[in-house]
């Protein structure tokens, strides 16, 4: 029956409408800029390891959070660290006890913003707050920084959707999960499959009671992990959810 269910669907949309075959323009009607897309949240397979971590806000008033100012990192053996360099720094929202087995779902690394490394000794490194998407607060982990580079354009949208790769939405920000045109949510579906900015998925619902998937909008890749990707909703009909299904818009392979 499922066989069956994304044939009729493909068959559906053999004309392809055309808010789906354009624009090129892919920073979507609120003008997306690369921090705004940085700062929503990571899908992540597996718990991160503490490694380098805020100690604390650095203020002549003792305070928890910040999003701006200078903050102090604690520093480890042989961690590296030099004056100049830049962070991405982050916290788990998941409980840590219930945060999910590999291959069983993923957990949600919410980005709090982005230090440099001002000065240091041997104890402690200090930093000065570049951006801040949340409070900054001690106990949150340092990535390395990536820059987060926008496509500039995004793949022709009259291409047929494949329906033999199907992923899944899963979250956005601050793990909404309720999306509609113009924001930005993860999908499942990464390098590993072969995924690059500036592809264009479709997105499609299963109702589960026997009728063929309907198809639901649009996105276009924004940046791509391993296994997930940050994408831009185009165009959507109604709310996008965790459990959607997204198809890409390649020729599938033979």
């Amino acid at each position: 029956m499922r066989i069956r269910l994304i044939g009729a669907a493909a068959i559906w949309l053999a004309a392809i409408p055309a808010w789906a075959q354009s624009p090129k323009e892919v920073r979507g009607p609120w003008t997306l800029t690369p921090t705004m897309v940085m700062c929503t949240d990571v899908p992540v397979a597996t718990k991160p390891i503490p490694g380098l971590t805020i100690k604390g806000i650095h203020n002549y008033d003792p305070k928890l959070t910040a999003t701006s100012g200078p903050v102090v990192i604690g520093r480890r053996p042989d961690d590296g660290l030099v004056i100049g360099q830049r962070f991405i720094v982050a916290r788990v929202k998941n409980d840590p006890s219930g945060f999910p087995r590999p291959g069983d779902g993923f957990g949600d690394l919410r980005i709090t913003g982005t230090v440099t490394i001002t000065a240091m000794d041997e104890i402690n490194a200090m930093a000065e707050i570049n951006e801040a998407c949340d409070s900054i607060e001690p106990g949150d982990l340092l990535e390395p920084y990536t820059e987060t580079v926008l496509p500039m354009s995004a793949a022709a949208g009259d291409v047929a959707p494949d329906f033999t790769d199907r992923g899944n939405v899963l979250f956005g920000s601050d793990n909404r999960v309720l999306l509609g045109t113009g924001d930005v949510v993860s999908i499942d579906r990464g390098a590993a499959q072969g995924t690059t900015p500036g592809a264009r998925f479709a997105i499609y619902r299963d109702r589960r009671d026997g009728m063929p998937l309907f198809h639901l909008g649009e996105v276009v890749v924004l940046s791509v992990s391993e296994q997930t990707s940050k994408v831009m909703i185009t165009r959507a009909v109604d709310g996008v959810g965790p459990g959607d299904i997204v198809v890409p818009r390649r020729a599938p392979s033979k």
